[in-house]
């Protein structure tokens, strides 16, 4: 079981009895993280144990008879104005469903950095990605790195973003780890910053759909960005290998 497994593992169950697991507690620092993971599950567990309050069935009891009253009402009053009440419900169901055509989607670029923190342990990572763990991500998706241009690469997956796989890794910056995410499918019309606390980077048109590029605060993003472009190449259908357009 490697750094990440483990730490995925002790995140879930902290205390699993399975037996890789155990022999990765042989470690201090692996000690140290379940520890740290059992003392959440500690405080999220008082946090939740909360009592209900003594009149609470009381309230229940009320909320319902002053439902069931305004409920009568309403029916008093439809059986005066039937059209009215018709119209009324049409007009309603109308602006619910205009409501919902415009309602505005998450943005993409939010949901490239929601999983930036769904998957924040993969920043933590130190230990560097294997030939074969690589070739399992990007045989996915018909893509080579080359590694000795963007350094150490400490973590390698296929994310899932929007009902779409992806490519996640995350490699040596300036100032700190970055992030590159490549979402093949997707659209964003040009490049767009993207930030939230800690973290700045950039979302962009890329080969056959977007990526984002994200790192600390203070790291060149467009740097990292002609980095990555000059490490992956393409294979077509005939085989052959290319650099994406972006």
């Amino acid at each position: 079981m490697n750094e990440l497994q483990f730490r995925k593992q002790c995140i879930i169950d902290p205390d699993t009895p399975d037996l890789e697991f155990q022999q990765a507690l042989e470690t201090a620092e692996n000690r140290e993280f379940q520890e740290q993971c059992m003392e959440f599950d500690s405080k999220l567990a008082d946090a939740l144990n909360v009592s209900a309050p003594d009149d609470l069935a009381q309230r229940i009891i009320e909320r319902n008879r002053a439902q069931k009253t305004e409920r009568s009402r309403s029916f008093s009053w439809n059986n005066w104005r039937p059209s009215l009440a018709a119209a009324a419900s049409i007009a309603a169901t109308m602006v619910f469903a205009i409501a919902l055509l415009l309602r505005p989607q998450v943005a993409l670029s939010e949901m490239m950095i929601d999983h930036l923190y769904d998957d924040i342990n993969a920043l933590h990572v130190r230990t560097a990605v294997t030939d074969a763990e690589l070739s399992h991500v990007l045989d996915h998706f018909d893509v080579d790195i080359e590694r000795t241009s963007i350094g150490t690469l400490h973590f390698a997956d296929v994310c899932h973003i929007d009902k779409t796989d992806g490519i996640h890794v995350v490699y040596d910056g300036t100032n700190g780890p970055v992030t590159a995410i490549y979402l093949p499918g997707k659209e964003v019309k040009r490049l767009q910053a993207i930030s939230r606390d800690q973290f700045q980077g950039i979302i962009f048109p890329y080969h056959e759909g977007v990526m984002a590029i994200i790192g600390l605060m203070g790291e060149d993003v467009l740097q990292q960005k002609e980095k990555i472009e000059k490490a992956l190449s393409w294979k077509t259908a005939s085989g052959n290998i290319q650099k994406a357009s972006t």
